[in-house]
């Protein structure tokens, strides 16, 4: 009987142990567990005392677990990277790439400080391009829903009013009433395949096998894809900048970088131009084969980009012509997001409101019919 009980204690303990690993935080929760842990190991504290010390100070449930399974990890002497390992949800390839680089020269802190810097320039990007796509995204959605309410219970009122009166019915009119009542008549089929679209693009978007096609289509999204863009290759220099920085190898620093990106159709290309380098081939010409056998600029890698790495080649400074170039992304990134702001808005109010006129139109010319019959 008792080891019937050890067995399930065992397997709870499993379970429970399963169950934290893959929990999750948001971005702006790691940036401050990474910000306290800094300054923590900054001022001399022992890296399992600062640890202690977070748990005992935050106040979120969920983090505190998070913090509690991290310290107890750690005191079975597990290594900071074989413990940020397990939580595949939170730390990627690059946070253990740098942890392990730092722990090897003993100054945890400047790793620390560096995955937070990393993780705070995603966030901004990610929140820039948010701030672009928000309000035409609101305005649309408002819209289409005035107009679904517009179609389905105002349209039919009016349908009602102009069958007592028998007036003879322009041809919009008319085609507005089509759609309101084929909206009518089938609005539970309408609504399950919206969801279906719904669940089958999450499925297309996040599935490994369909994903890298997804990722590809988004790089040629009318309007959006230079935004797009340049968000991923400001990443990936930023990325590549930090790890060459930390003395991690070439090819080691673009398949960290590549992992990083979250993109499977760089990514794909990436090990493309990994596997050209290993085979001693210039990375400059693996960036502008395009460029430099037809004149015509590679759509992955900008001009820009193979030209920074081309220099590299020939004065060594690659990481700090990186990080410079990373800059210049973020940076033209703002003025695509004040640019967007600026076009796509009056574009799509124009576009709702001639939606709106149509269906004003649509109601108001058979009461030019109406004096006739009066």
């Amino acid at each position: 009987m008792k080891q019937i009980l050890d067995k399930i204690k065992e397997i709870l303990k499993n379970s429970w142990s399963k169950v934290n690993y893959n929990i999750s935080i948001s971005s702006k929760e790691k940036i401050n567990l990474l910000e306290q842990l800094s300054n923590l190991l900054n001022s001399g504290i022992p890296l399992m005392n600062s640890f202690k010390i977070i748990m005992y100070q935050t106040r979120d449930k969920k983090m505190k677990l998070f913090v509690k399974t991290i310290v107890t990890n750690l005191n079975k002497w597990d290594s900071l990277k074989d413990v940020f390992t397990k939580y595949k949800k939170i730390f990627n390839i690059f946070d253990l790439s740098i942890i392990e680089m730092w722990e090897v020269t003993w100054k945890l802190w400047d790793s620390i400080e560096t995955i937070k810097n990393k993780e705070e320039k995603s966030r901004e990007l990610k929140s820039k391009i948010i701030w672009a796509l928000i309000y035409p995204m609101v305005i649309v959605t408002l819209s289409i829903g005035m107009i679904w309410v517009f179609m389905i219970y105002v349209i039919p009122k009016i349908t009602d009013m102009y069958k007592d009166a028998k007036v003879n019915l322009p041809s919009l009119t008319q085609h507005v009433i089509n759609i309101s009542n084929f909206l009518q008549k089938n609005i539970v089929e309408i609504l399950i395949w919206i969801w279906v679209f719904i669940a089958l693009f999450i499925v297309f978007k996040s599935h490994p096998k369909t994903k890298i096609y997804f990722d590809r289509a988004i790089l040629h999204v009318p309007i959006f894809w230079p935004l797009i863009q340049k968000k991923i290759l400001s990443l990936f220099t930023s990325s590549l900048s930090i790890l060459l920085n930390s003395w991690v190898i070439i090819n080691k620093s673009l398949e960290i970088s590549a992992r990083a990106l979250d993109n499977d159709y760089y990514e794909k290309t990436l090990k493309k131009v990994i596997r050209d380098v290993s085979m001693w081939k210039t990375l400059s010409w693996c960036m502008w084969i395009d460029e430099i056998q037809t004149w015509k600029e590679n759509f992955l890698f900008p001009i820009e980009l193979a030209s920074v790495v081309k220099i590299w080649e020939e004065t060594w400074k690659l990481a700090h012509l990186l990080q410079r170039i990373s800059v210049k992304y973020s940076k033209q990134i703002d003025e695509l997001v004040k640019w967007m702001q600026t076009a796509i808005e009056p574009i799509v109010i124009v576009f709702v409101w001639w939606i709106i006129w149509t269906l004003i139109m649509a109601i108001m010319l058979p009461f030019f019919n109406m004096v006739n019959v009066i």
